[in-house]
């Protein structure tokens, strides 16, 4: 912990100097600007104004103006990302793995199986996730045509039992109109006589 700490205090000044680095780079970006850059702007302000455009003041303050826009920026932003500390950090670190530098990294010198098992386990978990899924809506299927099932059977049975008692009754009526056919047989040949 000590160690770490004292690698950490040792590399107090990376930010400020990284961040004199950036100022400098800043205030040279808008060094190029020149009046020749405003030269089709001062022809056409000629041909309708009568009059010449001071370009030599219009460079300076769009020079001084954006160095200063971006210098703001660059202070906001290293301001509210507290990139001292962590230029910092990142020294620290860098000094700490050292020995590290140069190793090769290559994840994809493992077999295929061995980089694609997270995938395939994946794969695997929602298939069996849908499979019981779909596995729960048979079942209230298969719930729900077992009950119409068993409704359509107690009906077939209910219209079974009513036609074996109508088969009954028939039966009955048949016996006694055979009873009585041999008795109307004789009363209507006796009424043919009369």
């Amino acid at each position: 912990m000590e160690d770490s700490e004292a690698a950490f205090k040792r590399h107090e000044g990376v930010g400020p100097k990284v961040k004199q680095a950036y100022e400098e780079a800043i205030k040279q970006i808008f060094a190029d600007l020149s009046c020749a850059d405003l030269q089709a702007w001062d022809a056409i302000y000629q041909e309708h104004e009568q009059s010449a455009l001071d370009t030599e003041s219009i460079v300076d303050r769009t020079r001084s103006l954006m160095t200063k826009v971006v210098l703001e920026m660059n202070r906001c932003f290293f301001a509210s990302n507290d990139v001292p500390n962590k230029l910092q950090t990142l020294e620290m670190l860098k000094e700490h793995f050292a020995a590290y530098e140069g190793k090769k990294w290559n994840v994809n010198t493992a077999a295929p199986d061995k980089l694609t098992r997270p995938l395939r386990m994946r794969f695997l978990d929602f298939s069996v996730e849908f499979m019981e899924q779909q596995l729960a809506s048979q079942a209230k299927e298969l719930e729900i045509a077992m009950a119409k099932s068993n409704a359509n059977r107690e009906r077939l049975q209910h219209v079974h039992d009513k036609r074996l008692k109508l088969t009954v009754q028939m039966e009955q009526q048949l016996s006694q109109y055979e009873k009585v056919k041999t008795e109307l047989i004789k009363l209507g040949e006796a009424l043919n006589d009369f």
